[in-house]
């Protein structure tokens, strides 16, 4: 239901867009081909489109079609779940920013997602990917309720959880009408995290070069939020793998 709000609420996009771009040069400096994952209303897709071939992928229409909308004619967008997409086609950069991968509400779906970046990646490409720490979440749930107001809309955001586990966005939109009253819309997002350091082994399986970046506040976005960023490459042999750090070269003798 927010779709057609999206960008509205989240505002400027280009310093993330950035951000990422230099992320991915550094790890793959030759990257052409960009897949980006759980991707919206494309803005980060939309920023990056002169810079690589995007594609996306959401599990939801409403957003592909919002995305549609600012992308390059011809850009591929697929409709699949990030978790167990089979697209048929390989990449040199995948990406899932905005914490995506915090919406799969299981440890098992994380892996799922990291095996099929691993999939679609050509030797040598990157995966990059930014969470909302647990202490994040945690600190949010703690906040009172946050109210922005834009283009006359106001949207309110409470998170709450019962067991620090799940953590649930309970979203309240009231939509200013022709007619100058409101509808009201409402939205509930659960979200989950892991250790960092549960996450770096489980990317050590299958990845090389495991690299993590802390953002705080408005370093990277405007949403002011604590993330961690992971950025990691798919070997372009298996002796490459070798070349990393001893998490690396564990993980590597394991698989």
């Amino acid at each position: 239901m927010l779709a057609k709000h999206y960008d509205d609420v989240t505002g400027d996009s280009s310093a993330e867009a950035a951000f990422i771009d230099s992320v991915i040069k550094h790890a793959n400096s030759r990257a052409v081909t960009l897949l980006e994952v759980a991707c919206g209303t494309g803005s980060i897709m939309a920023s990056l489109a002169g810079k690589y071939r995007v594609s996306g992928l959401d599990i939801s229409p409403g957003v592909l079609a919002v995305a549609r909308e600012k992308l390059p004619a011809g850009t591929a967008l697929h409709l699949a779940d990030m978790s167990s997409f089979k697209l048929g086609k390989k990449f040199d950069a995948i990406i899932c920013v905005y914490h995506g991968i915090n919406h799969l509400l299981s440890f098992a779906a994380w892996r799922c997602f990291f095996t099929c970046a691993y999939r679609h990646l050509n030797d040598g490409g990157v995966l990059v990917f930014d969470i909302l720490t647990i202490d994040n979440l945690k600190m949010m749930a703690n906040m009172p309720k946050v109210v922005q107001e834009f283009c006359g809309n106001y949207l309110l955001i409470e998170v709450q959880t019962s067991d620090q586990a799940v953590f649930e966005w309970n979203i309240e939109l009231f939509e200013l009408q022709p007619g100058g009253g409101y509808e009201l819309l409402t939205e509930v997002i659960r979200t989950v995290s892991y250790a960092p350091e549960a996450i770096r082994e489980a990317l050590g399986e299958q990845f090389s070069n495991i690299q993590t970046i802390e953002t705080d506040g408005n370093a990277v976005s405007e949403d002011g939020e604590n993330r961690i960023w992971f950025a990691c490459t798919k070997p372009a042999c298996p002796a490459l793998r070798q070349s990393g750090n001893p998490q690396d070269k564990r993980a590597a003798r394991d698989t």
